[in-house]
């Protein structure tokens, strides 16, 4: 039966990387003239294709995300890789800072569009020597890099192909890995905003309260361990949640955690799952001092979560007080009727995915008396709210 254990209904339920809404636009574009013209002007004699790289990024800097996609190199890899070797690197070897102006015994993150901007040379004036020297190396340091990783023999191997093949591989081998981290991220916000959709929807109270419009533009709310009261972000002290569901417009009830994974979780999941426990044991201690009712609700889903499913999303299912995938968001609506925070009249079943028997199932556990269930065609009374593979009627 469905809703024999928390796995049974999960894996019944759980959602295939193409069944999550990504969130806005990934821009899956490379300016294909252009990196024509990179790959057409590409020297044949081996000893000036150095020196035709460096050329190539001082007179535009946009070339470098060009260049990264084709040796396979992610833009998060990239400005890691270039943080550590800026870092290292001297303009003499007995400088005690780097080339970036600070000392060689740190290290500093920035991203790539950071090392694009210093590319840019300024005209030759006394004020912009210092500048210009240290563009000049910088321009050294990302051709030497991207060469090391092996653009030019890939670009010497693309000047044999047409346009029409060159477009085929872009679209069918670059642009898939290019895009897949982009889209990993917006696939998570894309659930949470789904969710929010529907609370939304149903009238409750919550933050952040732009959540169902755009799910990327507030920061997630962080919560003090032990007072879980709104607080500056702090690993040491606090607990972030992507969403906070009130019970009135100053009480906190519900902390949402979401948690999507479409590929193999890994360490994070392992870790993020071990965290939850940690939170739910902290919410429990809060409730009992304050003799509160709040619970933790866990918005999970995703296939990848088959890859070591007992150290990840099975220890997290047993300590949410719900837990939701996108095709059962109606849960969440359920759950609050119950609390009495909304009002629902109705949940009709999707039909084309739900058996009788299973759909009589999820109303059985989560529904309430005072709700009419409807597994057929007839409508309710009120108003439909989509949510998951149901409709609930307020």
């Amino acid at each position: 039966m469905i809703t024999n254990s928390h796995k049974t209904e999960y894996w019944f339920h759980v959602s295939n990387q193409e069944d999550i809404t990504i969130f806005g636009a990934v821009d899956k574009a490379i300016d294909i003239p252009f990196l024509l013209t990179i790959i057409q002007e590409l020297p044949l004699v081996a000893e000036q294709q150095a020196d035709y790289i460096a050329d190539l990024i001082k007179r535009n800097s946009e070339s470098i995300d060009i260049l990264r996609t084709f040796v396979g190199v992610s833009d998060k890899r990239m400005y890691l890789e270039l943080s550590y070797i800026f870092g290292k690197t001297k303009f003499i070897a007995t400088d005690n800072e780097n080339v970036l102006g600070y000392s060689v015994y740190d290290l500093e993150k920035h991203n790539v569009s950071f090392f694009k901007s210093l590319t840019k040379l300024k005209s030759e004036t006394e004020s912009n020597k210092v500048r210009n020297k240290k563009a000049t190396k910088a321009i050294e340091i990302i051709a030497n890099y991207l060469i090391s990783k092996g653009i030019v023999s890939i670009l010497g191997a693309l000047k044999k192909l047409n346009q029409q093949e060159i477009t085929a591989l872009i679209d069918n081998l670059i642009l898939p890995k290019e895009i897949q981290q982009a889209e990993t991220k917006r696939r998570g916000h894309g659930a949470e905003w789904q969710l929010a959709i529907v609370l939304n929807q149903l009238g409750v109270i919550f933050i952040p309260s732009d959540k169902h419009i755009n799910p990327m533009s507030s920061d997630d709310p962080n919560v003090d361990k032990h007072t879980f009261l709104l607080a500056a972000r702090n690993e040491e002290t606090g607990w972030s949640f992507d969403i906070i569901i009130k019970e009135d417009a100053t009480t906190f009830k519900i902390f949402i955690q979401g948690l999507i994974h479409t590929s193999d979780p890994g360490q994070y999941g392992v870790n993020k799952s071990a965290e939850t426990i940690t939170i739910k044991t902290g919410l429990t201690a809060h409730n009992q001092r304050n003799n509160t009712a709040k619970e933790l609700w866990g918005l999970v889903d995703g296939v990848g979560f088959i890859e070591n499913p007992d150290n990840t999303v099975f220890k997290m299912l047993n300590a949410f007080d719900t837990f939701i995938e996108l095709k059962t968001l109606y849960k969440a609506g359920l759950r609050l009727h119950q609390l009495g925070l909304v009002t629902i009249r109705a949940i009709k079943f999707d039909m084309t995915f739900y058996t009788v028997a299973e759909a009589d199932a999820m109303f059985a556990k989560y529904g309430s008396e005072n709700i009419q269930k409807v597994t057929d065609n007839t409508t309710p009374t009120g108003i439909a709210i989509q949510a998951g593979k149901a409709w609930l009627y307020i």
